[in-house]
């Protein structure tokens, strides 16, 4: 069971992500689960951390690990200048990665053009802010981001 199943949470999509290796053990898929939270995560959860409405890309244990986008804070800092709300980045977008899921994740988003000198939340956090913003309606409000998004959105 992933993490993900204890809490209430509505599934938005999927990212596809191509990596040379399984990022689920003994699992060979290459999609990512989008969720947005409908409740907010309790402190003593550690897979992931959240509240409600924050965006989600993995469900934690027993499904790929989790990556945090803060709604709307990250669709506000990628797509507002002015927007400054915030002290560490970790507030926007946080991953739960151990280095080995991180490799074999990065190797996968390598081949959507992701460049190692970036910084791979950074650079994740625009691309899924992106597709939200251009796929799913309730996202459709916030201004659309100055790039084509590198990675695919399967509904």
């Amino acid at each position: 069971m992933s993490s993900i199943d204890k809490y209430r949470h509505k599934i938005l999509g999927f990212v596809k992500c191509d990596s040379d290796y399984d990022f689920v053990y003994g699992n060979s898929t290459r999609k990512l689960a989008v969720y947005k939270l409908e409740q907010n995560i309790p402190d003593d959860e550690r897979d992931f951390d959240g509240l409600i409405n924050d965006i989600l890309v993995g469900g934690g244990r027993g499904e790929a690990p989790a990556f945090r986008i803060s709604n709307p804070s990250a669709f506000r800092f990628f797509t507002d200048e002015e927007f400054d709300d915030f002290n560490e980045y970790s507030e926007l977008f946080k991953s739960f990665w151990s280095p080995n899921q991180s490799f074999h994740l990065c190797n996968g988003f390598l081949k959507l053009g992701w460049n190692p000198l970036e910084n791979i939340e950074f650079w994740l956090a625009e691309q899924v802010c992106n597709l939200l913003i251009e796929h799913v309606p309730e996202f459709s409000h916030n201004q659309q981001l100055n790039l084509e998004s590198k990675l695919e959105f399967i509904k």
